[in-house]
């Protein structure tokens, strides 16, 4: 797509009828907050890579450490979130993870609990319970930077906490902020709050949030919106629909869409010039993108379990062209899915299936998407079913050091279940060592010196090397 002017740039930010936002005329673009794009979306920062400051590591989504465990590890300690006497914890996830402190939260029916601990010896550090309106999309995490962690409501709220005490910095109802200037019919297919659905991913100096309206900037210290990028110019509907997932690179943002959309769109906005790639994905429910080079991505589906597998495990993006779809193997019945996860060559995604009740590791070549290399283990005798939808997971995986870290767990009604993870040589998938869990294992963070597991249910386990510290 050849470079636009300022001028044009701001033209393709509006539709007929959000004038009010930008790309008329008519319109002082120095008077008003929102109204004006940065020169630049671009970041050149990156977390530290002794920490795991993000859900999936950093802000490409790589789910990588240059850290790892190398022999059988042990447990240095374990704790779980408790359930407050009015209410049933429905899931649990790792936040953060740091050299000094770890961040768990707990979703409840209307409010979400944070709890940190000291990575040291697991006490506890702090509490903070969020309320947020029932019904509404599972509260989203957007990093830990700066000592501010970031996250949303799962509905319309952008909340920023502090990270050393669990106090709110700021909390800022973006729908409505945005709804102020802008149609809601330009906001979500539903023209409502609930379908808005921000997500959010930082850096010191720009929190980046996807919505059903495109992306916005936000002020880190504040909250307050500094520009917004209106992305549905670009479909034949007006709202985008089912926000999946950003990734942020030195040189684009990524943002997924899914429902009637299902596209993988890439902004660059660089002095003056703005460039918008629209990618449409075999996809309707697309996780968020993987970026594995300078206009490469890769998708898989955000799905963790289904009666219905998909015929497309992945997909590699580059540009405005889906270059290779990778199927995966057919298995009958239903079937568990986990993220993805990459060393910058390979791409890496586990898949179960219920007739086969086993683990399989597919690695891919990122460039191609050509099977390189296939692990299997069977579930016999691991007292779990994939067909069990309420239960059988598989959990996140992570690449730590020349190592790939995978998992799976079952979580019965009561109590935290039971699981493994298994660690394979990233390069040929060799079974290095595992250990079982009393617990269902959802998501792993790899620090300097700790693997830490997530539960299902809210435990976070610590695991170390073997007889160290």
């Amino acid at each position: 797509m050849p470079s636009l002017s300022r001028r044009d740039a701001l033209r393709t930010i509006g539709l007929a009828g959000v004038a009010s936002v930008a790309g008329c005329s008519s319109v002082d673009l120095g008077n008003g907050p929102n109204e004006r794009p940065p020169d630049s979306l671009e970041t050149s920062w990156s977390p530290s890579t002794d920490a795991w400051c993000f859900k999936y590591a950093d802000l490409q989504n790589t789910a990588r450490s240059p850290h790892e465990i190398q022999t059988p590890p042990t447990i240095k300690w374990q704790d779980r979130i408790t359930d407050p006497p009015s209410a049933s914890l429905i899931s649990g996830e790792l936040v953060a993870a740091t050299p000094g402190q770890v961040i768990t939260a707990g979703r409840f029916d209307s409010e979400l609990h944070l709890r940190a601990y000291s990575a040291i010896d697991g006490k506890h550090r702090w509490n903070r319970r969020i309320q947020h309106q029932p019904g509404r999309r599972i509260p989203r995490f957007g990093g830990l930077v700066d000592g501010s962690l970031y996250m949303t409501d799962g509905g319309t709220d952008v909340i920023a906490v502090n990270a050393a005490d669990g106090t709110i910095r700021w909390r800022r109802n973006l729908y409505d902020r945005v709804a102020d200037a802008v149609p809601e019919k330009f906001l979500s297919p539903s023209n409502s709050a609930v379908d808005f659905s921000p997500i959010p991913v930082a850096t010191p100096e720009t929190v980046y949030i996807q919505s059903s309206y495109g992306l916005h900037g936000l002020e880190p210290g504040d909250g307050s919106e500094r520009w917004r990028l209106y992305l549905g110019d670009r479909i034949d509907q007006a709202a985008l629909e089912d926000p999946y997932g950003l990734a942020v690179t030195a040189r684009r943002v990524w943002a997924s869409y899914g429902g009637h959309v299902q596209a993988l769109f890439t902004v660059r906005l660089s002095d003056g010039s703005l460039e918008i790639e629209r990618t449409r994905l075999p996809l309707e429910l697309p996780s968020r993108p993987v970026v594995t080079g300078d206009r490469e991505a890769v998708l898989t589906h955000d799905i963790v379990w289904g009666t219905s597998p998909p015929e497309t495990l992945a997909v590699g993006v580059a540009g405005e062209d889906v270059e290779w779809q990778f199927p995966g193997h057919a298995g009958e019945g239903a079937a568990a899915y986990s993220p993805l996860a990459t060393d910058g060559d390979r791409v890496f995604v586990a898949a179960s299936h219920e007739q086969q009740e086993q683990l399989v590791v597919f690695a891919l070549q990122a460039a191609t998407g050509k099977l390189e290399w296939l692990h299997r283990e069977s579930f016999a005798d691991r007292n779990v079913s994939v067909g069990a939808g309420g239960e059988f997971r598989l959990c996140q995986p992570a690449v730590t050091g020349g190592t790939l870290v995978v998992g799976y767990g079952a979580n019965p009604e009561q109590g935290t279940g039971h699981g493994e993870v298994v660690a394979l040589s990233r390069a040929a998938g060799r079974v290095q060592w595992r250990s079982t869990l009393s617990i269902a294992p959802h998501d792993l963070m790899m620090t300097s010196d700790r693997l830490y597991v997530g539960g299902q249910q809210g435990t976070v386990v610590a695991l170390t090397d073997g007889g160290s510290g």
